[in-house]
Protein backbone atom coordinates (compact mmCIF):
# COMPACT_ATOMS: atom_id res chain seq x y z
CA UNK A 1 0.00 0.00 0.00
CA UNK A 2 0.94 3.59 -1.09
CA UNK A 3 1.09 5.94 1.87
CA UNK A 4 1.10 9.82 0.75
CA UNK A 5 1.91 12.29 2.98
CA UNK A 6 -0.57 12.45 6.02
CA UNK A 7 -1.79 9.76 5.13
CA UNK A 8 -3.57 8.45 8.72
CA UNK A 9 -6.38 7.36 10.73
CA UNK A 10 -8.02 9.40 13.01
CA UNK A 11 -9.87 7.45 15.50
CA UNK A 12 -11.81 10.13 17.26
CA UNK A 13 -13.53 8.63 20.75
CA UNK A 14 -14.88 9.13 24.18
CA UNK A 15 -14.30 7.53 27.11
CA UNK A 16 -15.53 4.60 27.89
CA UNK A 17 -17.05 4.66 24.13
CA UNK A 18 -15.31 1.17 22.78
CA UNK A 19 -12.72 2.64 20.84
CA UNK A 20 -10.21 1.22 22.38
CA UNK A 21 -11.66 -2.08 21.10
CA UNK A 22 -12.34 -0.63 17.46
CA UNK A 23 -8.08 0.21 17.20
CA UNK A 24 -6.93 -2.86 18.95
CA UNK A 25 -8.96 -4.58 15.76
CA UNK A 26 -6.85 -2.52 13.63
CA UNK A 27 -3.55 -2.52 15.21
CA UNK A 28 -3.57 -6.17 14.82
CA UNK A 29 -3.23 -5.53 11.04
CA UNK A 30 0.42 -6.12 9.70
CA UNK A 31 0.01 -2.40 7.90
CA UNK A 32 -0.70 -0.18 10.84
CA UNK A 33 1.63 1.53 13.44
CA UNK A 34 -1.19 2.07 16.58
CA UNK A 35 -0.69 4.93 18.34
CA UNK A 36 -2.99 5.11 21.51
CA UNK A 37 -4.02 8.62 22.85
CA UNK A 38 -1.74 10.58 21.65
CA UNK A 39 -2.38 13.44 23.49
CA UNK A 40 -2.94 12.05 27.14
CA UNK A 41 -1.35 13.57 29.94
CA UNK A 42 1.24 10.44 30.84
CA UNK A 43 2.89 11.05 27.47
CA UNK A 44 5.03 13.81 28.81
CA UNK A 45 6.28 11.76 31.60
CA UNK A 46 6.15 8.05 31.00
CA UNK A 47 10.03 6.36 30.52
CA UNK A 48 10.75 3.34 28.87
CA UNK A 49 10.34 0.80 31.67
CA UNK A 50 6.64 2.28 32.33
CA UNK A 51 5.12 0.89 29.48
CA UNK A 52 5.43 -2.65 30.20
CA UNK A 53 3.10 -1.88 33.03
CA UNK A 54 0.36 0.16 30.73
CA UNK A 55 -1.88 -2.48 29.77
CA UNK A 56 -5.31 -4.15 29.68
CA UNK A 57 -4.60 -6.54 32.36
CA UNK A 58 -3.19 -3.74 34.57
CA UNK A 59 -6.92 -2.53 35.45
CA UNK A 60 -10.27 -2.98 35.30
CA UNK A 61 -10.33 -2.30 31.78
CA UNK A 62 -12.57 -4.21 29.79
CA UNK A 63 -10.34 -4.30 27.42
CA UNK A 64 -9.08 -7.25 25.33
CA UNK A 65 -5.92 -8.51 26.65
CA UNK A 66 -2.89 -6.88 24.25
CA UNK A 67 0.62 -5.77 24.34
CA UNK A 68 0.69 -2.53 26.38
CA UNK A 69 -1.11 0.20 25.08
CA UNK A 70 1.92 2.82 24.54
CA UNK A 71 4.08 0.33 22.90
CA UNK A 72 4.96 2.16 19.88
CA UNK A 73 5.81 5.05 21.74
CA UNK A 74 8.81 3.19 23.36
CA UNK A 75 11.34 4.51 20.83
CA UNK A 76 10.48 8.12 20.82
CA UNK A 77 11.00 8.19 24.25
CA UNK A 78 15.10 8.79 24.75
CA UNK A 79 16.71 6.35 27.10
CA UNK A 80 16.90 7.04 30.79
CA UNK A 81 14.76 9.94 29.81
CA UNK A 82 10.76 11.01 30.21
CA UNK A 83 8.07 11.82 27.69
CA UNK A 84 7.65 11.78 23.87
CA UNK A 85 9.55 14.91 22.05
CA UNK A 86 7.15 17.61 21.01
CA UNK A 87 4.30 16.35 23.77
CA UNK A 88 2.83 19.14 25.65
CA UNK A 89 1.11 19.22 28.76
CA UNK A 90 -1.74 21.53 27.15
CA UNK A 91 -2.46 19.55 24.24
CA UNK A 92 -4.54 17.31 27.06
CA UNK A 93 -7.31 19.62 27.77
CA UNK A 94 -6.83 23.06 26.80
CA UNK A 95 -8.44 24.33 23.62
CA UNK A 96 -10.27 21.21 23.79
CA UNK A 97 -13.49 22.98 21.56
CA UNK A 98 -12.30 24.56 18.52
CA UNK A 99 -14.01 25.21 15.38
CA UNK A 100 -12.09 24.14 11.91
CA UNK A 101 -11.26 28.01 11.56
CA UNK A 102 -9.96 28.46 15.04
CA UNK A 103 -6.44 29.62 15.29
CA UNK A 104 -3.88 27.09 13.81
CA UNK A 105 -1.21 24.92 16.31
CA UNK A 106 1.55 24.40 14.83
CA UNK A 107 3.40 23.23 17.78
CA UNK A 108 0.02 20.13 18.11
CA UNK A 109 0.60 19.80 14.53
CA UNK A 110 4.22 19.32 14.74
CA UNK A 111 3.97 16.77 17.53
CA UNK A 112 1.33 14.49 15.67
CA UNK A 113 3.37 14.75 12.39
CA UNK A 114 6.52 13.78 14.15
CA UNK A 115 4.59 10.99 15.07
CA UNK A 116 3.38 10.04 11.82
CA UNK A 117 7.14 10.09 10.73
CA UNK A 118 8.21 7.93 13.48
CA UNK A 119 10.74 5.11 13.01
CA UNK A 120 8.05 2.35 13.57
CA UNK A 121 5.41 4.43 11.10
CA UNK A 122 7.86 3.60 8.19
CA UNK A 123 6.03 1.78 5.63
CA UNK A 124 3.03 1.43 7.84
CA UNK A 125 -0.43 3.46 8.66
CA UNK A 126 -0.47 4.98 11.56
CA UNK A 127 -3.57 4.66 12.97
CA UNK A 128 -4.40 7.11 16.55
CA UNK A 129 -7.03 6.30 18.60
CA UNK A 130 -8.15 9.69 20.63
CA UNK A 131 -10.59 10.02 24.01
CA UNK A 132 -9.52 14.23 23.62
CA UNK A 133 -10.06 15.54 20.22
CA UNK A 134 -14.23 14.81 19.82
CA UNK A 135 -14.44 18.72 20.35
CA UNK A 136 -11.75 19.18 17.54
CA UNK A 137 -12.69 17.25 15.11
CA UNK A 138 -13.31 19.33 12.52
CA UNK A 139 -10.24 21.55 13.00
CA UNK A 140 -8.40 18.23 12.48
CA UNK A 141 -9.90 17.45 9.26
CA UNK A 142 -9.11 20.71 8.08
CA UNK A 143 -4.81 20.36 9.27
CA UNK A 144 -5.04 16.48 8.74
CA UNK A 145 -6.93 16.44 5.02
CA UNK A 146 -5.58 13.22 3.87
CA UNK A 147 -6.26 11.40 7.05
CA UNK A 148 -9.41 9.24 7.23
CA UNK A 149 -11.28 11.09 10.31
CA UNK A 150 -14.03 8.69 12.00
CA UNK A 151 -16.00 9.36 14.86
CA UNK A 152 -17.56 6.27 17.49
CA UNK A 153 -20.02 7.08 19.18
CA UNK A 154 -21.60 5.39 21.80
CA UNK A 155 -25.24 5.57 23.62
CA UNK A 156 -24.52 8.38 26.71
CA UNK A 157 -26.73 6.07 29.47
CA UNK A 158 -24.25 2.96 29.03
CA UNK A 159 -21.04 5.25 28.78
CA UNK A 160 -21.39 7.08 32.32
CA UNK A 161 -22.42 3.72 33.74
CA UNK A 162 -19.53 1.98 32.17
CA UNK A 163 -17.57 5.07 33.84
CA UNK A 164 -19.46 4.94 37.50
CA UNK A 165 -18.62 0.95 37.87
CA UNK A 166 -15.35 1.99 37.81
CA UNK A 167 -15.82 5.02 40.33
CA UNK A 168 -18.15 2.70 43.05
CA UNK A 169 -16.54 -0.42 42.22
CA UNK A 170 -12.91 -0.06 41.63
CA UNK A 171 -11.65 3.26 43.09
CA UNK A 172 -11.02 4.58 39.70
CA UNK A 173 -12.09 8.38 39.72
CA UNK A 174 -10.72 8.95 36.59
CA UNK A 175 -13.69 8.62 34.25
CA UNK A 176 -15.87 10.54 35.98
CA UNK A 177 -13.61 12.98 37.06
CA UNK A 178 -12.30 14.11 33.70
CA UNK A 179 -15.43 15.40 31.84
CA UNK A 180 -16.15 18.23 34.35
CA UNK A 181 -12.18 18.83 34.65
CA UNK A 182 -12.64 19.75 29.94
CA UNK A 183 -15.26 21.33 30.98
CA UNK A 184 -13.79 23.78 33.98
CA UNK A 185 -10.38 24.01 31.70
CA UNK A 186 -12.64 25.34 28.87
CA UNK A 187 -15.53 26.87 30.85
CA UNK A 188 -15.11 30.47 28.82
CA UNK A 189 -15.71 28.76 25.57
CA UNK A 190 -19.23 30.05 24.71
CA UNK A 191 -20.39 26.61 23.95
CA UNK A 192 -19.11 24.87 27.38
CA UNK A 193 -21.05 27.96 29.17
CA UNK A 194 -24.66 27.09 27.07
CA UNK A 195 -24.16 23.41 27.47
CA UNK A 196 -23.82 24.15 31.33
CA UNK A 197 -26.88 26.33 31.66
CA UNK A 198 -29.03 24.09 29.15
CA UNK A 199 -28.50 21.41 31.46
CA UNK A 200 -28.10 23.19 34.94
CA UNK A 201 -24.37 22.14 35.30
CA UNK A 202 -22.21 24.10 37.40
CA UNK A 203 -18.64 23.99 36.60
CA UNK A 204 -16.23 24.95 39.29
CA UNK A 205 -14.07 27.70 38.69
CA UNK A 206 -10.20 27.06 38.28
CA UNK A 207 -8.13 30.09 38.87
CA UNK A 208 -4.98 28.44 37.97
CA UNK A 209 -4.06 26.13 34.99
CA UNK A 210 -1.85 23.69 37.54
CA UNK A 211 -3.04 20.29 36.67
CA UNK A 212 -3.06 18.84 40.00
CA UNK A 213 -4.99 22.09 41.21
CA UNK A 214 -7.56 21.69 38.62
CA UNK A 215 -8.03 17.90 39.55
CA UNK A 216 -8.26 18.40 43.21
CA UNK A 217 -11.09 21.15 42.72
CA UNK A 218 -13.10 19.33 40.37
CA UNK A 219 -13.42 15.84 42.77
CA UNK A 220 -14.20 18.05 45.46
CA UNK A 221 -16.89 19.20 43.44
CA UNK A 222 -17.89 15.43 42.17
CA UNK A 223 -17.76 14.41 45.34
CA UNK A 224 -20.81 16.75 46.62
CA UNK A 225 -22.55 15.34 43.76
CA UNK A 226 -25.39 12.47 43.71
CA UNK A 227 -25.36 10.35 41.05
CA UNK A 228 -27.74 12.24 38.84
CA UNK A 229 -26.08 15.60 39.54
CA UNK A 230 -23.12 13.21 38.03
CA UNK A 231 -24.86 12.13 34.88
CA UNK A 232 -25.79 15.58 33.93
CA UNK A 233 -22.81 16.97 33.92
CA UNK A 234 -21.32 13.83 31.59
CA UNK A 235 -24.54 14.37 29.77
CA UNK A 236 -23.65 17.87 28.88
CA UNK A 237 -19.74 17.24 28.42
CA UNK A 238 -21.33 14.45 25.85
CA UNK A 239 -23.84 16.77 23.81
CA UNK A 240 -21.29 19.13 23.80
CA UNK A 241 -18.68 17.18 22.08
CA UNK A 242 -21.32 15.04 20.05
CA UNK A 243 -22.51 18.47 18.17
CA UNK A 244 -18.81 19.55 17.94
CA UNK A 245 -17.79 16.38 16.29
CA UNK A 246 -20.92 15.66 14.08
CA UNK A 247 -20.35 18.90 12.37
CA UNK A 248 -17.81 17.10 10.42
CA UNK A 249 -17.38 14.89 7.49
CA UNK A 250 -15.90 12.34 9.73
CA UNK A 251 -17.25 8.66 9.37
CA UNK A 252 -19.46 7.54 12.02
CA UNK A 253 -18.84 4.62 14.11
CA UNK A 254 -21.98 3.84 15.69
CA UNK A 255 -21.00 1.24 18.98
CA UNK A 256 -24.15 0.30 19.85
CA UNK A 257 -25.56 -0.59 15.72
CA UNK A 258 -22.55 -2.85 15.96
CA UNK A 259 -23.43 -5.76 17.41
CA UNK A 260 -26.97 -5.62 15.83
CA UNK A 261 -26.88 -3.95 12.33
CA UNK A 262 -24.97 -6.26 9.93
CA UNK A 263 -25.23 -3.38 7.49
CA UNK A 264 -23.43 -0.70 9.54
CA UNK A 265 -21.24 -3.39 10.60
CA UNK A 266 -20.30 -4.69 7.01
CA UNK A 267 -20.00 -0.56 5.94
CA UNK A 268 -17.13 0.45 8.37
CA UNK A 269 -15.39 -2.80 7.70
CA UNK A 270 -15.01 -1.65 4.39
CA UNK A 271 -14.42 1.82 5.21
CA UNK A 272 -11.67 0.69 7.16
CA UNK A 273 -10.66 -2.27 4.77
CA UNK A 274 -10.21 0.28 2.40
CA UNK A 275 -7.93 2.77 4.04
CA UNK A 276 -5.79 0.10 6.02
CA UNK A 277 -5.22 -2.39 2.76
CA UNK A 278 -6.24 -5.10 5.07
CA UNK A 279 -9.50 -7.02 6.26
CA UNK A 280 -10.72 -5.91 9.67
CA UNK A 281 -13.47 -8.11 11.97
CA UNK A 282 -15.20 -6.79 13.82
CA UNK A 283 -17.19 -9.27 15.68
CA UNK A 284 -19.63 -7.91 17.88
CA UNK A 285 -18.76 -7.71 21.79
CA UNK A 286 -21.68 -8.40 24.26
CA UNK A 287 -21.59 -5.42 26.30
CA UNK A 288 -22.68 -5.87 30.21
CA UNK A 289 -26.01 -5.45 31.12
CA UNK A 290 -27.20 -2.23 33.39
CA UNK A 291 -26.96 -2.36 37.35
CA UNK A 292 -30.59 -1.72 38.72
CA UNK A 293 -29.06 0.16 41.75
CA UNK A 294 -27.37 2.72 39.20
CA UNK A 295 -30.64 3.78 37.94
CA UNK A 296 -30.74 7.46 37.96
CA UNK A 297 -33.74 10.31 38.84
CA UNK A 298 -34.00 12.86 36.24
CA UNK A 299 -32.97 11.02 33.11
CA UNK A 300 -35.88 11.81 31.41
CA UNK A 301 -35.46 16.27 32.05
CA UNK A 302 -31.90 15.58 31.59
CA UNK A 303 -32.47 14.15 27.96
CA UNK A 304 -35.29 16.63 27.45
CA UNK A 305 -32.55 19.48 27.99
CA UNK A 306 -29.88 17.62 26.04
CA UNK A 307 -32.23 17.58 23.21
CA UNK A 308 -32.80 21.06 23.36
CA UNK A 309 -29.42 21.82 22.95
CA UNK A 310 -28.64 20.16 19.86
CA UNK A 311 -32.35 21.60 18.04
CA UNK A 312 -30.80 24.41 19.28
CA UNK A 313 -27.94 23.73 17.30
CA UNK A 314 -29.94 21.88 14.51
CA UNK A 315 -28.51 24.64 11.52
CA UNK A 316 -24.59 23.84 12.12
CA UNK A 317 -25.56 19.91 11.42
CA UNK A 318 -26.47 18.10 8.47
CA UNK A 319 -29.95 16.57 8.71
CA UNK A 320 -28.93 12.80 9.30
CA UNK A 321 -25.86 13.65 11.64
CA UNK A 322 -28.89 15.64 13.96
CA UNK A 323 -30.92 12.44 13.69
CA UNK A 324 -27.97 10.48 14.98
CA UNK A 325 -27.50 12.74 18.34
CA UNK A 326 -31.72 12.62 18.81
CA UNK A 327 -31.76 9.01 18.41
CA UNK A 328 -29.37 8.31 20.98
CA UNK A 329 -30.48 10.91 23.22
CA UNK A 330 -34.19 8.92 23.22
CA UNK A 331 -32.70 6.11 23.20
CA UNK A 332 -31.02 6.55 26.64
CA UNK A 333 -34.34 8.32 28.10
CA UNK A 334 -36.44 5.31 27.26
CA UNK A 335 -33.77 2.98 29.01
CA UNK A 336 -34.72 4.89 32.03
CA UNK A 337 -37.74 6.20 31.52
CA UNK A 338 -39.28 3.95 34.25
CA UNK A 339 -36.73 4.22 36.39
CA UNK A 340 -37.09 4.94 40.22
CA UNK A 341 -34.59 6.93 42.21
CA UNK A 342 -32.23 4.23 43.48
CA UNK A 343 -29.38 6.25 45.80
CA UNK A 344 -25.37 5.11 44.62
CA UNK A 345 -23.63 5.84 47.44
CA UNK A 346 -20.66 8.75 46.83
CA UNK A 347 -17.13 7.01 47.95
CA UNK A 348 -15.26 9.16 50.48
CA UNK A 349 -11.84 8.14 49.80
CA UNK A 350 -9.32 10.33 48.12
CA UNK A 351 -7.76 7.10 45.61
CA UNK A 352 -4.12 7.90 44.99
CA UNK A 353 -4.52 5.36 41.70
CA UNK A 354 -4.81 8.18 38.69
CA UNK A 355 -1.81 8.83 36.04
CA UNK A 356 0.84 10.88 37.61
CA UNK A 357 -0.22 13.84 35.30
CA UNK A 358 -3.50 13.81 37.39
CA UNK A 359 -2.10 13.59 40.93
CA UNK A 360 0.31 15.32 43.03
CA UNK A 361 3.35 13.69 42.75
CA UNK A 362 4.86 14.75 46.04
CA UNK A 363 4.06 15.62 50.07
CA UNK A 364 5.23 19.51 48.85
CA UNK A 365 2.67 19.56 46.12
CA UNK A 366 -0.24 18.18 47.91
CA UNK A 367 0.08 20.60 50.41
CA UNK A 368 0.64 23.49 47.67
CA UNK A 369 -2.38 21.87 46.30
CA UNK A 370 -4.74 22.48 49.01
CA UNK A 371 -3.78 25.46 49.95
CA UNK A 372 -4.59 26.47 46.17
CA UNK A 373 -8.10 24.94 47.22
CA UNK A 374 -8.12 26.72 50.47
CA UNK A 375 -7.46 30.47 48.82
CA UNK A 376 -10.06 29.79 45.67
CA UNK A 377 -12.73 28.78 48.72
CA UNK A 378 -11.68 32.42 50.32
CA UNK A 379 -12.14 33.96 46.90
CA UNK A 380 -15.46 32.67 46.57
CA UNK A 381 -17.64 34.95 48.16
CA UNK A 382 -15.40 37.97 46.96
CA UNK A 383 -16.11 36.88 43.40
CA UNK A 384 -19.83 36.78 43.77
CA UNK A 385 -19.71 40.00 45.65
CA UNK A 386 -18.16 41.58 42.34
CA UNK A 387 -20.42 39.84 39.83
CA UNK A 388 -23.29 41.57 41.94
CA UNK A 389 -21.55 45.03 41.98
CA UNK A 390 -20.91 44.14 37.68
CA UNK A 391 -24.47 43.39 37.51
CA UNK A 392 -25.65 46.18 39.61
CA UNK A 393 -23.53 49.14 37.31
Amino acid sequence: MSLGTGSAVFLHTGWRSGGTWIWSQCRESASVHGYYEPLHEQVATFRRRDIANMRPGSWHSNHTETQPYFEEYRELIPPGGRGVALYQDRFAFERFFLDPDDAPDPELEAYLRSLMAGPGAAGRLPVFKFCRSLGRVGWFEQRFPQAMHAVVLRDPVAQFHSAQRLLVEQRNRYFALAPLLVLARNAQHPAVRQAAAALGVRVPSLFSNDMAYGVETCWRHVRRQDAGERYRTFLAFWTLCTLSALDSDALVIDMDAIGSDAAHRQHIEAALRLRIGDTIRLVPRSAPGLDDRMRLAGVKEAHQAATGLALAHRARLAPDRLEIILAKLADGQNAFQAASRVTVPMPSWHTPDLPAKLEPRNAVQRLITSAMVLVARGLQPLRRLHGKMVRGR
